[in-house]
């Protein structure tokens, strides 16, 4: 476990956030030119920290995270004051969104600033350029071929964000003329699918690159070769390539680097346990320093209001909640509802109060709840929270899926789900620690009753089992849409949860023409029509 952290990375990534940035524009740093930057001290790490930074960003990176990948599906409504708060949200969530809508338009140019970030980072930093440390040493060639590799897998990484919401995008890895940007085309789904692996393969072959065991513990949030393994997994899963992906998560489990929390709980309850632990493979990293940004905005969007002082988003589903088993303590480190009681830092007791707005369920997400012995000033902007990009449980369970589907061994698919079921009924915790009181109430289960009960058999149904061990081991953690969508259940899926009396009209226009969401108009219109409009949105 890496305990404690120098916080060197994170000062720079603090430091370096830039400010909002037209679409694939990437001005200068500072007052220099760029040709005046990178002959500056330590211009090549700060410009690779600087394609980090779009994570950072609280709107466009953070909430989308959920609002794609829990909101829009049938794990969790918008939440927020009324029926009017997010609105962007409710019409994605309904199923056919104007092409003028402002959620899909933010994520689109987020992603393609961040983009813009890389490419720049990659024309300047290359095994020719003559970069200094601080202090005026030259950096060697091996940090600068890491450099490159890291640079290469972000992009590939936003690229993904791109391609599983709106499919075939503009593909562009250098900085673009005016004129170019006005004559732009969609690449195809499979271009952009061919983009995302080179870059990430780029990282991988690079032998500079570290593992995760070696990663020096200064460096910790940085990606490692096992990180884009675990990703590049993801990503073929996401385009059915089965023994592709199998491989890939292979090579993350052989390393012995990673293993999972035995209590479930402690995954989000602090840096110390979960965020450090190993079972995190990639995660996003911030820390309290007073004068800078600190929490992501998730806590403070998606905690309950009225007394609690959130904001009230991201509400789970009854759906979600029924989808966990008698014995699952998964279920109260997932879900918390109205009426839980947590202690405060003045010794009264906090009662959660979930009615007076758009939360027709009574739940919200216990993973983006801190409770106020973890809040240094009693607010939830300065705390030492932030959520998972990839975690190893999900890397076990891609790795089943994708062993299953490409005609592996049943039994050796069982075991792998049982290695995430058996903490959830056996070695986690039934009670939530920070808790005062909650209603939920997880009865114990013995080996022998998981075994008889709970213990997924190779002559199981193993494509449903897995279906259902990802919703509720990941459930509020921002994947539900991916899933949907790869597993091709994401129209079906919507359609019978439209009928819910709790829905409203979330599902009710999703069919086959959904996806790929509409391209945004600013862009198609910027263009001259050269970017054309998806089918189902013309």
């Amino acid at each position: 476990m890496k305990s404690k952290l120098n916080l060197s990375i994170i000062i720079i990534l603090l430091i370096v956030t830039g400010c909002s940035e037209s679409f694939l524009d990437n001005p200068p740093k500072g007052s220099f030119s760029e040709d005046v930057f990178y002959k500056t001290e330590d211009a090549g790490i700060k410009s690779v920290i600087g394609c980090y930074t779009p994570m950072l960003n609280h709107w466009d990176y953070q909430v989308m995270w959920y609002d794609v990948g829990n909101i829009i599906t049938d794990d969790s409504n918008k939440g927020g004051s009324d029926a009017g708060d997010g609105i962007r949200k409710t019409e994605v969530g309904i199923g056919k969104p104007l092409p003028t809508n402002a959620m899909l338009n933010s994520l689109w140019t987020h992603r393609f600033n961040a983009i813009g970030k890389c490419n720049t980072a990659l024309e300047n930093i290359t095994m020719e350029t003559p970069l200094i440390h601080k202090g005026g040493t030259y950096v060697s060639d091996a940090e600068k071929a890491r450099y490159i590799a890291e640079i290469k897998f972000l992009r590939g990484f936003y690229y993904y964000d791109l391609a599983t919401v709106f499919g075939g995008v503009p593909l562009i890895t250098t900085t673009l003329t005016p004129e170019e940007k006005s004559t732009l085309t969609k690449a195809s789904v499979e271009e952009i699918k061919a983009q995302i692996l080179s870059d990430v393969q780029a990282c991988i072959d690079e032998s500079n690159m570290p593992s995760s065991a070696s990663l020096p513990e200064e460096e910790f949030g940085r990606v490692t070769k096992d990180i884009a393994n675990a990703f590049k997994a993801r990503v073929h899963l996401f385009f059915g390539d089965y023994a592709e992906a199998k491989d890939a998560a292979w090579k993350v489990i052989e390393t012995g680097t990673f293993e999972l929390q035995p209590d479930y709980q402690e995954l989000f309850n602090s840096y110390g346990n979960g965020f450090y632990s190993k079972e995190s493979v990639f995660t996003i990293l911030r820390e309290y320093r007073p004068g800078y940004t600190g929490s992501s905005v998730i806590p403070q969007m998606n905690t309950g209001r009225n007394n609690l002082g959130g904001w009230g988003g991201d509400c789970p589903t009854q759906d979600l909640v029924d989808e966990y088993e008698v014995g699952d303590a998964r279920l109260i480190h997932t879900v918390i509802q109205d009426q839980d009681e947590f202690m405060k830092n003045d010794g009264t007791i906090e009662v959660h109060n979930y009615t007076g707005y758009d939360n027709n369920t009574g739940y919200h997400s216990r993973k983006a709840y801190v409770p106020h012995q973890r809040r240094p000033d009693g607010g939830f902007w300065q705390v030492d929270w932030t959520f998972y990009l990839i975690r190893y449980s999900d890397v076990l369970l891609m790795y089943a899926e994708a062993l299953l589907e490409s005609g592996g061994d049943k039994q050796e698919v069982a075991d792998y789900i049982n290695m995430v079921r058996r903490r959830a009924f056996l070695t986690t915790s039934r009670e939530d620690s920070w808790a005062h009181k909650r209603q939920i109430v997880i009865p114990e289960v013995t080996e022998a009753e998981f075994e008889a009960d709970y213990a997924v058999k190779a002559t199981d149904d193993l494509l449903a089992a897995i279906k259902h061990e990802r919703r509720v081991e990941l459930g509020m953690e921002g994947l539900r849409y991916y899933d949907l969508m790869r597993w091709d259940d994401f129209v079906s899926t919507m359609n019978a949860f439209s009928k819910l009396p709790y829905a409203n009209g979330k599902g009710s226009k999703v069919d086959d023409q959904t996806w790929p969401y509409p391209i945004p108009q600013t862009e198609i219109d910027r263009t001259g029509g050269s970017i054309t409009q998806n089918p189902g949105y013309n």
